[in-house]
C-alpha cells in the first residue's frame, strides 16, 4: 500500500450532502405542520369501541405510536358505523362484539358501547407486559395473537384499570377523563382464562412447552449460584439482535472500516432483519409466553418463528468467523499464514456462541425450540451465501452500486404492500436513504485514520445519534395522526442514516491519508 497526501475538503460533495439534509428537513416540517390541522373539518371516518370487566376497560397498545387506545378504525364505503367499529374490533383483538349504543361523537370518530358475544381469553399481567407505571394485581392481558392486524397495527390488547391511565400513556389525552363516564354505560363482558389457546397450537408446540417449563425450572431449583452463573451467560450470549449491541456494531463498522464498512454491515443487518420480518409474518406463529405467560422472562413482542436474535446471532457469528483472519491480518500483516486452518480451529468456539444464543432464546420463554432451529438453519443458508457474495468480490461492487439498494428497496416496498406493516416501512426509509447517499457519494475510494481520528467519529456519531432520535422522540409524543406518526419516523430515519454516512464519509476524506493498492 501506497501513502498519498491528504485530500483537500471536497466542497461539492458536503454540498451534496446539505442538498439532502435540507430535503429531509423540509419534507419532516412539512408533515410534522401537516400532521397537527385539526380533524373537526374532516367528515366522518372513524369508529371506535369501549367494553368493559368490571371497573376495567380494553384498550389496544397500537405498534406506531406504543401507545394505548380503544380497539377501533376506519368506516368503510359500504360501513355503518356500528359495523366498522364491530368488524375494527374483531381484527385488532380477535373478539366479536356487538355494538350496543352510541356514547360520543368525538371529532370525526364515533365512539361505541359494546358488549363481547363470547367470553374473552385473558390471562394475568407479567412483568415485563406491564403496559402502566401503576397496574393492579388483577390487571389482564388478553390473548389476540390470532387476529388479523396483531403485530401489524396492534403489539398487545389488555383489560386496564381505568383509574391508572394516565394522559402520558393515552393516545388521545383528552378522552382520559371521559373513559371512566364511558365505562358506566357500558355492560360488562365476561372473561375466561387462555386455556384454549394450548389446543389451537401444534401438538409441537404443546410438547415443546412442556419441555421450555422443564428446562426452566431444572435451572431455578438448581443452587443460587449456578442459577446466577447460568442467567449471566445467556443474558450476555442473547446481546447478537438486541437494539444497542446493533448500534455498537455500526459504530465499530464505521469507525474501523469507513463508508465501506457502514455499507457491507448495513447490507447483512437488512437482509437479515427484512428475510425475518417476511418469515415471521408469514408463519405467524405465536410466542410460548402468548399460550404460558409464567415462561417469560424479557421482553418481546410480534410472532415467533424464526427467532430473529438467533437468525442474526448466526449470520453475524459465521461472518465474523470468515472475516476474522481477514481484519487480523489488515490490522498486523502477515499475523495469519494459513487461514484456512485458523478458521477451523476457530469454528467450533463460533458454533457454541451460536448454540448458546438459541439457548438463550428458549431459556428467557420467548422462542419455542422450533423457532431457533429453524433460526440457525435459515441464518446458515444465508451466510453462506453472503460469504459466497463477499468471495466473488461482488459484495464490494453491489454495496457502492446505488441500483442495487434500488433494488432491495423495490423488494422491501412490495412486502409493504402485501404485509402493510410498521417496521418493513422502517426498513424500506433505511434502504431509500442508503440508496440515495451512494449515489450522491458515486465511487469507493479507501481512506486510513488515526485513533485519534477514529475516537471524534465515534463521539460524532453517538452525538449525532442521541440528538436525532431525542428529537424524533420528543415529536412522536405531540402528534396523533397515526399518519403523521409513521411520516415522522420515517423522515427520521431517513435523516439519521444520511448523516451518519455523511459524517463518517466527510471525517475519513478530510482527515484521512487515501490509499491506493
Amino acid at each position: 500500500m501506497t501513502r498519498i497526501d491528504m485530500p483537500q475538503f471536497n466542497l461539492n460533495v458536503f454540498k451534496s450532502f446539505l442538498g439532502i439534509l435540507s430535503f429531509i428537513l423540509f419534507f419532516f416540517f412539512f408533515f410534522f405542520f401537516f400532521s397537527v390541522l385539526p380533524a373537526q373539518a374532516i367528515p366522518l371516518v372513524g369508529s371506535a369501541c369501549v367494553i368493559r370487566h368490571g371497573d376495567k376497560v380494553l384498550v389496544i397498545k397500537e405498534e406506531i405510536s406504543g401507545k394505548l387506545a380503544l380497539p377501533g378504525g376506519q368506516i368503510g364505503p359500504d360501513d355503518t358505523p356500528e359495523q366498522a367499529a364491530v368488524r375494527e374490533v374483531y381484527e385488532e383483538t380477535g373478539i366479536k362484539v356487538e355494538a350496543i349504543k352510541l356514547l360520543k361523537l368525538r371529532g370525526n370518530t364515533t365512539v361505541f358501547a359494546c358488549v363481547a358475544k363470547q367470553p374473552i381469553p385473558t390471562s394475568k399481567v407479567t412483568p415485563y407486559l406491564t403496559p402502566l407505571d401503576n397496574t393492579e394485581q388483577d390487571d389482564l392481558l388478553i390473548s389476540a395473537w390470532q387476529a388479523k392486524h396483531f403485530a401489524k397495527e396492534v403489539k398487545r390488547v389488555y383489560l386496564l384499570s381505568v383509574d391508572n391511565i394516565t394522559k402520558a400513556d393515552y393516545r388521545y389525552p383528552n378522552d382520559v377523563p371521559l373513559l371512566s363516564p364511558w365505562l358506566k354505560q357500558v355492560p360488562e363482558s365476561a372473561v375466561i382464562d387462555n386455556g384454549a389457546d394450548y389446543q389451537s397450537i401444534s401438538s409441537l408446540h404443546q410438547w415443546e412447552l412442556h419441555q421450555i417449563e422443564a428446562f426452566q425450572q431444572t435451572i431455578k431449583h438448581s443452587s443460587d449460584l449456578v442459577h446466577h452463573i447460568f442467567n449471566t451467560v445467556m443474558q450476555v450470549f442473547n446481546l447478537p439482535g438486541e437494539k444497542p449491541f446493533i448500534g455498537v456494531l455500526l459504530i465499530i463498522a464505521a469507525i474501523g472500516f469507513g463508508t465501506t464498512g457502514l455499507l457491507a454491515l448495513a447490507s447483512i443487518l437488512l437482509s437479515v432483519t427484512f428475510t425475518a420480518s417476511v418469515m415471521k409474518l408469514w408463519l405467524a406463529s405465536p410466542r410460548p409466553f402468548y399460550i404460558w405467560p409464567e415462561l417469560q422472562h424479557a421482553s418481546a413482542s410480534g410472532f415467533g418463528l424464526p427467532s430473529g436474535h438467533t437468525f442474526m446471532a448466526t449470520v453475524l457469528w459465521l461472518m465474523l468467523w470468515y472475516n476474522l483472519p481477514l481484519f487480523i491480518n489488515r490490522f498486523k500483516t502477515g499475523a495469519i499464514t494459513n487461514i484456512k486452518i485458523f478458521r477451523m480451529k476457530v469454528l467450533p468456539l463460533f458454533i457454541l456462541a451460536i448454540v448458546l444464543q438459541a439457548v438463550a432464546r428458549v431459556w428467557l420463554g420467548v422462542h419455542f425450540i422450533s423457532d431457533t432451529l429453524l433460526g440457525v438453519t435459515v441464518g446458515t443458508l444465508l451466510a453462506l451465501v453472503l460469504i459466497q457474495w463477499q468471495r466473488n468480490g461482488l459484495m464490494l461492487n453491489n454495496i457502492w452500486n446505488w441500483r442495487c439498494w434500488a433494488l432491495f428497496s423495490a423488494v422491501i416496498f412490495v412486502a409493504v404492500c402485501y404485509f402493510q406493516v410498521p417496521q418493513q416501512v422502517y426498513l424500506l426509509a433505511c434502504t431509500l436513504a442508503i440508496s440515495s447517499v451512494v449515489f450522491v457519494l458515486n465511487n469507493r475510494q479507501d481512506y486510513k485514520i488515526g485513533w485519534a481520528t477514529r475516537f471524534f467519529l465515534a463521539c460524532s456519531l453517538i452525538i449525532a445519534v442521541v440528538v436525532m432520535s431525542a428529537a424524533g422522540f420528543g415529536l412522536t409524543h405531540i402528534v396523533i395522526s397515526t399518519t403523521a406518526l409513521l411520516l415522522i419516523k420515517v423522515m427520521m430515519i431517513i435523516a439519521l442514516v444520511s448523516a451518519c454516512f455523511a459524517l463518517t464519509h466527510y471525517i475519513y476524506r478530510t482527515r484521512g491519508t487515501k490509499l491506493i493498492e
